[in-house]
């Protein structure tokens, strides 16, 4: 009697063949990682003035309430542009608070929205958060969530001044923000 090759021990063995192959396949396998998105914003920060954006609202008593000093608690409402160019179109605001959070003064605890009334992201917005490292050229926060567009949104910001004038306290903040897909 001939042996037929499509009897079942035979099916039985290729399957078992393809999962052991597969097994053994698999640590080579290198996972996909996600298309990360990045978007940079300007944050039109002035800290002086009739017209401040960022304003302490509170501190220690008898302590000047200033970036460096523990305790102060400010308040943020900052234009956000497309561009470093103060008139170039505003596409937000990043409102939230700042707090002086180290004893040495050299740490700031952000958090803040980024809420976006550009046309692309109207009424969507990004929520930041974490401690801003006064010093350091480059500051890294956590992207903790979001709204609307960005709805789940994980990720992070890195915050570098890129202007400042120390006569009026006005500065330009580049903000990059990159962002993995919603998990949605």
């Amino acid at each position: 009697m001939a042996l037929n090759p499509f009897s079942r021990p035979t099916k039985l063995m290729s399957f078992s063949s393809i999962l052991l192959l597969l097994a053994m396949l698999m640590p080579l396998a290198k996972p996909q990682s996600p298309r990360e998105t990045t978007v940079v914003l300007y944050l039109q920060d002035l800290a002086s003035g009739p017209d401040a954006t960022v304003v302490p609202i509170t501190g220690i008593q008898g302590k000047p309430q200033s970036f460096t000093s523990f305790g102060t608690i400010f308040a943020v409402d900052d234009i956000i542009t497309e561009t470093p160019d103060k008139v170039s179109a505003q596409i937000g605001r990043a409102q939230g608070i700042l707090v002086a959070s180290s004893l040495s003064g050299s740490n700031v605890h952000v958090s803040m929205s980024l809420a976006f009334t550009n046309v692309e992201y109207n009424g969507s917005s990004l929520e930041i958060q974490g401690i801003s490292r006064q010093f350091e050229r480059y500051k890294e926060v956590s992207v903790v969530s979001g709204t609307g567009s960005f709805r789940y949104a994980r990720g992070y910001a890195t915050l570098e001044t890129v202007f400042y004038d120390n006569k009026t306290s006005y500065s330009i903040i580049r903000c990059t923000v990159r962002l993995l897909p919603n998990s949605q």
